[in-house]
């Protein structure tokens, strides 16, 4: 049988194989730059895309920041000057109430001051506080009772008789002055005043809150951050090692409500540094808080230029310095009533 000749053979196989040929080196670089072309544009577009959600968190977390600041100070100074069932605190006379005072007898001579503040982050015992910005007091009883048995030794309690006997010293006169109130350690005296009923059941108990709210210029971390801290009076009456509340929180001014002619609303305004220059401005007819804050990105926004002036109340207006004009800011702003003082006043 005679084998076919190489066009036979050519001619046998399918059309599609006849024609099949290689890729040239030109085709090879313009397919290459094409693929390179279209990864380009997806990488320009995720890293586009991750930056843009990188600031969105951080723009979230500024103002998350700063509400959550709001509300806890709102939550706080509405709070100031709760002392249980104490109709009407004693007007001591005390101008101010010694924010750093460590004396029960100071604290208690003090209770119809229930708010104080500064706009230059200076009280004494505050050393780290930030400068030219703003610093609060508050004292209150807690809203939760303390069993007796509970009661630490060396830590400020409160306690408010509801025993009628008791505030008229009847029906036969006590051993020694029965207060409507007291206000002390376990180990300077008892706690025994009554229930509503003059049984043996003694009222409750609560803890005695002086608080001291500010912005640490320092930060425990060393990163620098402002952060919103708080200090409390503890045992022994001594200041504790303040706390760190949030983060972010760059500047604060308070302006104060005062009441001067006892109708329970606001009559004036009046910056911290007033009361001690006008001697009818005084901090027991404070019924209200003006906040305003300044919440900062915990992170610099790259490319991002603050040029902004930002204005708290009558405070100078804050130009952010040139080292941190990197990162976005925020001013939240609220008015605070003290709920329980205002109460007090429309009785």
């Amino acid at each position: 049988m005679a084998m076919p000749t190489r066009k036979q053979a050519s001619q046998s196989l399918p059309h599609f194989a006849a024609h099949q040929r290689g890729v040239s080196l030109v085709e090879l670089m313009i397919s290459m730059t094409l693929g390179l072309l279209v990864i380009g544009a997806m990488t320009t577009i995720f890293l586009n895309n991750s930056q843009s959600r990188r600031e969105l968190d951080k723009s979230a977390q500024q103002l998350e920041n700063g509400r959550y600041a709001i509300q806890m100070l709102r939550d706080e100074i509405s709070l100031a000057g709760y002392f249980d069932a104490l109709s009407s605190p004693p007007a001591g006379g005390a101008v101010t109430a010694s924010p750093c005072s460590t004396d029960l007898a100071e604290w208690s001579a003090s209770l119809d001051v229930v708010v104080e503040g500064m706009n230059d982050g200076k009280f004494p015992c505050i050393g780290s506080a930030k400068p030219d910005t703003g610093t609060v007091f508050v004292q209150r009883a807690a809203t939760a009772e303390t069993p007796a048995p509970g009661l630490a030794a060396n830590v400020a309690y409160f306690q408010v008789s509801l025993c009628g006997e008791d505030y008229a010293g009847t029906p036969a006169p006590p051993p020694s002055p029965v207060a409507q109130f007291r206000l002390a350690t376990p180990a300077t005296g008892a706690f025994s005043l009554r229930q509503i009923d003059c049984a043996a059941a003694i009222a409750p108990i609560r803890r005695y809150i002086r608080r001291i709210f500010f912005i640490d210029s320092n930060n425990v971390a060393g990163d620098g951050i402002p952060t919103l801290k708080r200090a409390d009076f503890g045992a022994n009456q001594t200041l504790s090692a303040p706390v760190a509340l949030v983060e972010g929180i760059e500047h604060l001014h308070f302006e104060y409500a005062l009441d001067t002619n006892g109708d329970a609303t606001p009559d004036e305004f009046r910056e911290p540094d007033e009361f001690a220059t006008a001697p009818a401005v005084k901090w027991s007819d404070v019924v209200g808080v003006r906040v305003w804050l300044i919440a900062r990105a915990i992170e610099s926004s790259p490319g991002y230029v603050d040029e902004k002036t930002y204005q708290l109340g009558g405070k100078d207006p804050f130009v952010p310095e040139d080292s941190v004009k990197r990162f976005k800011r925020h001013v939240f702003n609220t008015y605070i009533e003290l709920t329980h003082p205002t109460g007090r006043r429309t009785k």
